[in-house]
């Protein structure tokens, strides 16, 4: 009887201890964050020249549980003296939630010799709520933009998010509304287009309002290939994106 009492109690621990090892692994899981550093060039399409690069873009995405931090780092090239050399920088934090991206903050900063803004968004149930802007900008000669087109749109690095994952865009079939603090712009995706290893979307860039009256009357729309490849474990990945900033064409690439 003393025996199988003893047997009995061992099992009983090594259950426990089991059990014990298992909780412990398990919630030491749960709390991982992933994370993951991507890097793009960007580069400006210019007559006669061709592509010239002139920045260069690190962003770190990290994931836990379901809330999401996407960081971001532009620099300038100074490969050509024309070009923004501002240094900007920020991030999004949010939580993922339906196979899509509910955005909770937005903070940029930007930086020039002796110039710095700062614009900060916050955002209620996934719509942009309070806004702060250091140093206001000018738009005494721009179109307002109201608040109805401010509460319907995202921020550009949400945007930027959006565009670089096939998963939210797949079938080319939306309309992303931006608003960048002073302009807001919609970028339309349709036309999908699939081969063996790639895939497309024409990308269509329309002016809303925040820029000067003559050329929200001109209403000329800018169009390009939002573009992504076959990745190593046959998943689609980003490869390119044509965008228009400014009067200049230009082109933002992943790095290998």
């Amino acid at each position: 009887m003393s025996n199988i009492l003893s047997f009995n109690m061992e099992n009983y621990y090594y259950k426990i201890l089991l059990l014990s090892l298992a909780l412990i692994f398990s919630l030491a899981f749960t709390n991982i964050a992933l994370s993951k550093q991507e890097t793009y060039s960007v580069f400006a399409k210019l007559p006669i020249l061709g592509e010239i690069e002139v920045q260069n873009i690190r962003t770190e995405l990290s994931i836990k549980e379901d809330n999401i931090k996407y960081s971001y780092y532009v620099n300038p090239t100074k490969v050509v003296d024309f070009f923004d050399d501002k240094i900007s920088s920020g991030y999004i934090t949010g939580k993922l939630v339906n196979n899509s991206i509910q955005t909770n903050e937005y903070y940029f900063k930007s930086e020039k010799k002796d110039f710095q803004r700062l614009i900060q968004f916050e955002y209620l149930s996934g719509i942009i709520n309070n806004i702060t802007i250091e140093p206001v900008y000018d738009i005494s000669k721009i179109t307002k933009v109201s608040n109805k087109m401010i509460h319907e749109s995202i921020d550009p690095v949400t945007m930027f998010y959006v565009l670089t994952n096939y998963n939210l865009i797949k079938g080319c079939n939306r309309t992303i509304k931006v608003y960048d603090g002073k302009r807001r712009y919609n970028l339309i995706l349709s036309n999908p287009i699939e081969s063996d290893s790639r895939y497309s979307c024409t990308l269509t860039h329309q002016k809303i309002s925040g820029y000067k009256p003559e050329k929200i009357r001109e209403n000329k729309k800018y169009i390009s290939e939002l573009n992504f490849k076959l990745g190593n474990d046959l998943s689609y990945e980003f490869n390119e994106v044509s965008l228009r900033v400014d009067n200049t064409d230009l082109i933002i690439r992943k790095n290998n």
